[in-house]
């Protein structure tokens, strides 16, 4: 990997604008990066190269004329999850329904991204529609985990979370609706970062589930994640969830020595599951860092944790079967050759482009949203819901936030199944609309990463980034470190 792209995002920008380094090397050297290793990883999707070395050599002509006014990510690459529009670029969400849609606008956090000064490297893999934990179901391609290509790098972002952990990019987005960017980042030994419900602009993002979707980001670190946060938060009226705040700086004070300051809740519900061993001891070690650290470690009640998957997959399949609906091979997208009439074109569309994941949770989600069991399933799982999050709520009041391995399980191999309590801790957030955060924390005797994660109150995002900064240095995870490809 080439030494300019192993910087910090800070000072790389810095030397960009100085004139130090040129943007075009930096640019140049990235997709030599994603040449040799993506051969094998297979991250990405597309790529942009031509327009990404354009814009490159824009930013240094801007450079040469002096010009002060720089973007806070000026000529610094980043990858993008392609379920993220981008304008006059294809966007398939890794489905071949889409495989022919051309993006007519930006989504609100590319145009903010844009005016930062970021250059859009390239699409990255995923589960098709963003359904699945492993970005195995993708249509097109199957993407590994860098440090042992027989094992998953996670999902739905899997791709996004390999780009940065094999280090082609420094940065990249993906979307989170249960655990979808902190569980491929927990795999791939990188920050994944999904924000407060409303924080970030869902604008121009396909949807999967939309009471429980937000944008996540993916960096080396906690401090670049706070960085594009503070880039792409903020209120946007073309997202009627959107809370209507202006943009905060995350990064100021995230320095500040918080873990003597903070009450740390841990769920005693974390032993009523299998947990792999490794992620244990880790867990266990990393509670113990943190009490010598003068934390306030103590334990809390919340009962309703064990309905989290049963309720999640209800809720869930219930929106993707809402959201789905709009895919019918009529207005856009993928169109059968076959149809004897509208209702046929309809039918032979989705069963003809639609991979098998995506058809079961359109049918389960159908099979809930029935007249028969609306009220009977649909119904009882929001009253649930609400019940899950008024118990996290009272929580809060005994801590500032609650802290937990990321995942009870280890990647499996390519073609094994996750449980479906693997990621209960990471869909509780989805859950509750509530900001999580995962910090790669150490690596099992196999190599493979293991991180911890911590999940904050509702709009308690920069405390949040306080507190994983903190704890991140005294992980002793070498951040420098990347696979051997």
């Amino acid at each position: 990997m080439s030494r300019k792209l192993k910087i910090n995002i800070t000072e790389l920008c810095s030397k960009i604008c100085s004139g130090e380094i040129k943007c075009t090397n930096i640019i140049k050297s990235c997709f030599n990066n994603i040449k040799k290793i993506d051969v094998i990883v297979k991250a990405f999707l597309r790529l942009n190269e031509e327009c990404s070395l354009v814009k490159a050599m824009q930013v240094d002509n801007k450079v040469k004329c002096e010009t002060s006014k720089y973007g806070s990510l000026e000529g610094i690459p980043i990858a993008i999850k392609d379920n993220i529009m981008i304008k006059n670029e294809t966007m398939t969400s890794a489905s071949k329904y889409l495989e022919n849609y051309i993006s007519p606008y930006d989504a609100t956090v590319i145009e903010k991204l844009r005016r930062a000064g970021a250059i859009f490297i390239g699409k990255t893999n995923m589960d098709e529609f963003a359904m699945g934990g492993s970005t195995e179901t993708s249509a097109y391609q199957k993407t590994l985990n860098p440090w042992n290509t027989e094992y998953i790098p996670g999902g739905s972002s899997g791709g996004s979370a390999a780009a940065v952990s094999s280090g082609m990019v420094p940065l990249a987005l993906g979307s989170d609706t249960g655990g979808s960017v902190r569980q491929p980042a927990s795999f791939c030994g990188v920050v994944g970062y999904k924000a407060s419900y409303g924080l970030i602009s869902r604008y121009g993002v396909c949807a999967l589930a939309s009471s429980f979707d937000q944008i996540g980001t993916f960096s080396k670190t906690v401090k670049e994640a706070a960085l594009l946060a503070s880039i792409i938060s903020g209120k946007d009226y073309r997202d009627p969830i959107c809370e209507p705040l202006e943009q905060i700086n995350y990064v100021q004070n995230i320095d500040l020595n918080i873990l003597k300051m903070v009450k740390i809740g841990v769920p005693k519900q974390i032993f009523d599951y299998k947990i792999d061993n490794e992620i244990n001891e880790c867990f266990n070690m990393a509670l113990n860092k943190l009490r010598l650290e003068g934390t306030n470690i103590i334990e809390i009640d919340i009962p309703s944790y064990k309905y989290v998957p049963a309720l999640y997959k209800v809720i869930m399949c219930a929106e993707v079967s809402a959201n789905i609906a709009t895919f019918d091979g009529i207005r856009y997208g993928y169109k059968t050759s076959n149809g004897t009439n509208i209702d046929d074109e309809y039918s032979k569309s989705r069963a003809e482009s639609l991979g098998y994941e995506v058809k079961k949770r359109i049918l389960f989600g159908t099979y809930i949203l029935s007249a028969a069991n609306y009220y009977k399933y649909y119904c009882h799982a929001q009253k649930v819901r609400t019940l899950f999050m008024n118990q996290i709520a009272t929580a809060y009041e005994k801590c500032d936030f609650i802290f937990s391995p990321s995942t009870l399980q280890m990647p499996v191999k390519i073609g094994d199944k996750l449980s479906e309590e693997c990621d209960i801790f990471l869909m509780a957030a989805n859950i509750a609309g509530l900001p999580g955060i995962t910090i790669p924390y150490s690596f099992s005797n196999s190599g493979i990463p293991v991180g911890m994660h911590f999940m904050g109150s509702h709009l308690s995002d920069k405390k949040l980034f306080q507190v994983a900064n903190a704890f991140e240095k005294i992980s002793g995870f070498d951040i420098d470190k990347y696979p051997n490809i």
